[in-house]
């Protein structure tokens, strides 16, 4: 009689060691199919980001009876026109910066060796033999090569793309046949709730990539800094990733234009135009534009930037907030987790 309790005890005690031994060799398992058939899960998760930034156009036209299909390959037509465009000129101011990167770098290595030696009194005499201007144009000519190789994901995702709006039409039928009537309409209120707010996010996240980019481009041209247009490509594309991407993406020009200019005054109003723009878009306009419902706990997004990354490299980084907010807005509108969701918050709402 005294011994049940204890026993009770004991195997409770070693039934839940078996829960959180076989909670982390459930993590363990999905991260390594994640990261093992990434360049399955990249295409598709980049075609369903694609089809949520597209729907609002797509559902538009739907309603003057013009086919989703129909629509979205005049908007792929537009893009790939236009990106064609955009990419050739990026690829030349890539190629450029290249090129010119042992005369930048050279001018970096005197500067630094001067500072050191007479404020410092280092010795700097290996530093130009540490620092290969040649490895560092290989590093930046694979990156090039790597950005090319994306273009084959990136037809794979189109093709899951049209695959996604020849049969998601169908997917109201299905419920309405598989659930009774009061059922599919619960499910279709919260499909369509976290449909509205994923849509709402990813194109209003692009409208301000896309701002921040063209601004940076343009305040670097109006100021001479050289390849204005990498620049601006650079701005829109690391807005995307939080925190460090912001930082990236003004060190180059900033530093260009140290190198590029003889005098202070204009580094340091190029300084501040750029993290200017950078806090205006990151620090005010995106949160008030996002409002309190997608708010995304600091720590959260870090750690969601290392797990991605780990697992999907740069573009793992890129898709790292979105997937993130399609998460939380997902389990937010499942009444059984939308404490977890409640948890990703930054502030309580």
């Amino acid at each position: 009689m005294t011994n049940k309790p204890i026993l009770d005890r004991t195997e409770e005690h070693w039934q839940n060691i078996l829960k959180i031994t076989a909670f982390i060799i459930l993590i363990i398992s999905i991260v390594f199919i994640l990261k093992t058939l990434k360049g399955i899960f990249i295409p598709l998760v980049l075609a369903i980001f694609i089809t949520y930034l597209f729907a609002p156009i797509v559902e538009f036209l739907a309603k003057y009876k013009i086919p989703r299909l129909l629509t979205l390959f005049i908007i792929l037509a537009a893009l790939s026109v236009a990106g064609t465009f955009f990419t050739q000129i990026i690829v030349k101011n890539t190629k450029d910066f290249i090129d010119l990167l042992p005369t930048l770098q050279s001018r970096v290595l005197d500067g630094m060796a001067s500072f050191l030696n007479q404020y410092l009194s280092i010795d700097t005499s290996g530093m130009s033999s540490f620092f290969q201007s040649q490895k560092i144009a290989e590093l930046l000519s694979s990156a090039l090569n790597i950005s090319f190789s994306f273009i084959g994901k990136f037809l794979m995702t189109i093709l899951i793309l049209i695959f996604i709006y020849l049969t998601y039409h169908n997917y109201p039928s299905l419920i309405n046949k598989a659930f009774d009537e009061e059922k599919a309409k619960k499910i279709f209120n919260i499909v369509n709730n976290i449909n509205h707010q994923i849509i709402n996010y990813i194109f209003i996240k692009t409208l301000i990539s896309a701002a921040t980019g063209i601004l940076t481009g343009v305040t670097c041209a109006i100021l001479g800094v050289k390849f204005a247009v990498l620049w601006g490509a650079v701005a829109f594309f690391l807005n995307y990733i939080p925190y460090i991407g912001s930082i990236i993406a003004v060190i180059f020009p900033i530093l260009l234009s140290a190198i590029q200019f003889g005098d202070v005054y204009k580094p340091l109003l190029v300084a501040a135009s750029l993290i200017g723009i950078q806090l205006f878009f990151g620090s005010f306009l995106d949160p008030e534009m996002m409002g309190n419902k997608f708010n995304l706990s600091p720590i959260l997004i870090l750690i969601s930037l290392f797990f991605w990354s780990y697992v999907w490299g740069i573009v793992g980084a890129f898709l790292a907030v979105p997937m993130t907010a399609m998460m939380k807005i997902i389990l937010q509108n499942i009444k059984p987790l939308s404490f977890v969701a409640v948890l990703m918050s930054k502030k309580a709402e």
